[in-house]
């Protein structure tokens, strides 16, 4: 009874910091959009990328209760996207589900460090979660992720 009392800790997304080009040629004053969902509840934030094609978000938490309820599935949707103005459909920069109110050692380094040229096509990689080997992250990204 008292563990649904607590509040815990959400890691919704660990800070990012990211670059973003067209065919090697930084993207200046390109609106990157971040959105995070939890429990139904979506937080979003955007930010420009600057002359080099830089962007940065912060770290993401929250405090909830719903971790203290047995019956809970936690579960974080992260999207980092953009849209070119001639294009109507958004373009994920990262876009994954992770199963944990704890952000993965995986996600945490490659988000530090997202590289995305817009000439690169679309990929969807299965990235294997140390923490939790039953709940790999299936992302899809425009960066190359190793």
């Amino acid at each position: 009874m008292l563990g649904m009392l607590k509040k815990y800790t959400v890691e919704l997304c660990p800070e990012v910091n990211g670059r973003i080009s067209s065919n090697g040629t930084p993207i200046e004053n390109l609106l990157i959009e971040r959105s995070l969902t939890y429990a139904g509840e979506e937080y979003s934030d955007d930010c420009l990328t600057n002359a080099n094609g830089e962007f940065r978000f912060e770290k993401k938490s929250i405090k909830s209760r719903l971790p203290g309820n047995i019956c809970h599935e936690p579960i974080v949707r992260q999207v980092i996207e953009f849209t070119l103005t001639n294009h109507k459909e958004e373009t994920y920069i990262w876009a994954t589900n992770q199963h944990d109110i704890s952000c993965p050692e995986v996600c945490k380094l490659h988000l530090s460090n997202l590289v995305s040229d817009i000439s690169n096509e679309e990929q969807v990689y299965e990235l294997a979660n140390i923490e939790a080997p039953a709940y790999p992250l299936i992302v899809r990204a425009l960066c190359v992720l190793n």
